[in-house]
């Protein structure tokens, strides 16, 4: 079922670095998704201000790539029950150095979570699951992302390696989140799910895994291919503009997949903006389901990927087997 109220859509590819972060967008036009080029972020919190909060943009729906919400297994430790609730209590004195990343094992607790600081030799996961008393570091992944297509995420509070969120996470979160929430924004699912707060006409922000955008809309790369290279960002790119989405490109959006978004090595931000963007139109206009029925701890503590529609973690299926 298409979500209505929704005059804008967003998405981030979010980093610690300025010259990878960059976002697509698209607004409703004339019975179609207006899409355009992606653009680099330079600085969040003008990003933040100037395009995500801008007044007079319309019900806007945002997607992010890093995690919104915590573990369970650490939230338990630590008696957060309402990840909403929590994110404004990060200021307070007990949370003031949850953004501080640890340097050393020893500095690691539990409101102190992120680790480590930089990567060097004796630097271990076990370290961090043995501070936070966990088994495993399989359980610091939250539910979610236990069974995602490919390989999976790291869990939010390690910041090493090429699939480590918790150096996105602790910019986005600082930069983004928790300022557009003390603004009124939403959080999917915390504060209900997308058709509901559609009708409310707040900006929504949501959490999206471009791997599985990737997966869904049909444009997934092959175990040979790389979107580092723009020769398979080029091809995937040419499904891109035959999926059957109520989409339609302004000259700069389609001029960057005709050429897998150029030579640069930022190509493959701007790719995974768009992919995270497609299917967020896609999810909105109803070709993909929005959500499972969601357990209360994924309502209130993990929070839940958009597009990933089964409770258990699973995947139905994707754009092309929706549309047929």
């Amino acid at each position: 079922m298409a979500i209505t109220g929704i005059d804008r859509l967003l998405h981030a590819d979010w980093s610690l670095s300025p010259s990878k972060c960059w976002y697509a967008q698209a607004r409703r036009f004339d019975g179609l998704w207006r899409v355009s080029a992606p653009a680099r972020i330079d600085n969040g919190r003008v990003w933040r201000e100037s395009v995500l909060m801008a007044p007079s943009q319309g019900a806007t729906l945002a997607g992010f790539d890093f995690p919104i919400g915590v573990p369970k297994q650490w939230a338990r430790q630590v008696n957060v029950t309402d990840f909403r609730q929590w994110l404004e209590m990060l200021g307070t004195p007990r949370w003031q150095n949850f953004f501080d990343t640890a340097a050393t094992h020893d500095e690691i607790s539990l409101t102190r979570p992120f680790y480590p600081q930089q990567g060097k030799k004796g630097v271990r996961q076990s370290d961090l699951t043995q501070a936070l008393g966990v088994e495993s570091f399989d359980a610091l992944r939250r539910h979610c992302e236990h069974d995602m297509p490919g390989r999976k995420p790291c869990p939010l509070f390690w910041t090493l390696g090429a699939n480590q969120v918790g150096k996105a996470a602790q910019a986005g979160w600082q930069d983004v989140v928790i300022p557009a929430v003390l603004q009124g924004a939403a959080l999917r699912p915390f504060d209900g799910e997308l058709a509901s707060l559609a009708a409310s006409g707040r900006c929504i922000l949501c959490e999206t895994w471009p791997t599985l955008a990737a997966r869904l809309i049909g444009a997934e790369l092959s175990g040979r291919q790389s979107k580092r290279r723009q020769s398979d960002r080029r091809e995937v790119c040419h499904r891109l503009l035959m999926t059957g989405l109520p989409v339609t490109y302004e000259a700069s959006a389609r001029a960057v997949l005709e050429t897998g978004f150029g030579e640069r090595a930022d190509g493959e931000d701007a790719f995974d903006a768009m992919l995270g963007l497609l299917m967020m139109v896609a999810v909105v206009e109803g070709q993909l389901p929005a959500s499972p029925v969601l357990s209360p701890m994924a309502r209130q503590v993990e929070g839940w990927i958009l597009g990933l529609d089964q409770g258990d973690g699973s995947i139905s299926g994707t754009l092309t087997s929706h549309l047929n």
